[in-house]
């Protein structure tokens, strides 16, 4: 079942929940520069995660067992809509950001994190069985709902007390990107994925099994380490003598 990836890196998960990054977004410390370098970045992710969905709906039609055809084809099409929904809602708020900010990101690079993670995720969908391509992938859609949802719970116990001038300059883009990942659309996304792992988990042996869980807890620390680049505006090294 998708429980035991989940506690499998439940560690790792604990420690994300208090990332300063993250920590920052809801006080309103978090500098702006911070969350634009994440915001770039994160798009760049979007666009990777979303080719990866899609060629793990084309190894799920290929690798899946036709026995029971009709969910076959309703996994293979709700992955296939979840890829459609990043460009539609996430990647359209990232845009929403760039406009505001008046940010021409069409020329913008991954930086060294960023490609580690993409690089990671589609090595695993494009070579690994499916059942470990659909666990690569969990950690963005569930681990985002859990720091969204904490990041929500936070929110309020601050919003409740006397106001500080901090949270008084807690920019609007912080509160959208609370609300995104918090809200109950992104749930619904992230549940139905999560049962999609649970049918393939299922079926596979202890071997697959425990790659899936390796594939899982890589990527949990990798979206930690993203989120620490964005604290540190982390760049390339000057290769320059």
């Amino acid at each position: 079942m998708a429980q035991s990836l989940w506690d499998a890196a439940a560690d790792l998960i604990k420690v994300t929940e208090t990332h300063p990054f993250l920590v920052a977004m809801v006080d309103g410390t978090l500098s702006q520069d911070s969350f634009r370098y994440y915001a770039i970045q994160d798009a760049l992710f979007l666009t990777d995660f979303a080719s990866c969905l899609n060629l793990l709906a084309a190894k799920m039609n290929m690798e899946m067992s036709d026995d029971d055809i009709s969910t076959k084809e309703a996994s293979i099409h709700r992955v296939k809509d979840l890829a459609v929904g990043i460009e539609e809602a996430e990647k359209e708020l990232h845009r929403s950001f760039f406009s505001t900010w008046d940010i021409d990101a069409s020329n913008a690079t991954s930086m060294p994190n960023t490609l580690l993670y993409t690089s990671y995720m589609l090595r695993v969908v494009s070579t690994r069985p499916y059942a470990e391509g659909l666990a690569v992938l969990l950690p963005c859609f569930w681990v985002y709902m859990h720091i969204g949802n904490c990041m929500l719970q936070l929110r309020k116990e601050l919003d409740s007390k006397p106001t500080s001038e901090q949270q008084q300059q807690r920019p609007a883009q912080f509160d959208a990107w609370i609300d995104m990942y918090s809200g109950e659309e992104f749930e619904a996304e992230v549940k139905d994925y999560i049962a999609i792992v649970d049918r393939a988990a299922v079926g596979a042996d202890e071997e697959s099994l425990g790659k899936m869980k390796e594939h899982f807890r890589m990527c949990c620390q990798l979206e930690y380490m993203f989120w620490t680049q964005a604290s540190e505006l982390m760049g390339w090294p000057d290769f320059q003598e």
